[in-house]
């Protein structure tokens, strides 16, 4: 009897420990695993941000999001990438 109440306590602090992993900030973040091949033109780009490689994340990278509301992983080190930078942070100064 005594060990069936103990595997029944396991089990439930079991479901409680992943639920509460599961709904926690850190693993709701999703980092940049590898980088778009393609090139995304600026007037498609709505907004963006960087990613910086840490301990949560692998790679640098820049986060478009476009008006389709996709987030597009791209090389921070990518003149495309770079120019599409400097032109969103264009007009959100013009702003």
């Amino acid at each position: 009897m005594g060990s069936s109440k103990n595997l029944l306590l396991a089990a439930l602090m079991a479901v409680l420990v992943f639920y509460l992993c599961s709904t926690s900030e850190a693993s709701n973040f999703d980092c940049c695993l590898r980088y778009t091949e393609h090139i995304l033109h600026p007037k498609f780009i709505v907004g963006f941000t960087q990613q910086l490689a840490n301990e949560a994340c692998d790679i640098n990278a820049v986060i478009f999001y476009t008006k389709k509301r996709l987030a597009v992983c791209a090389d921070p080190k990518k003149n495309w990438v770079r120019k599409a930078v400097q032109i969103l942070s264009h007009r959100v100064k013009k702003m």
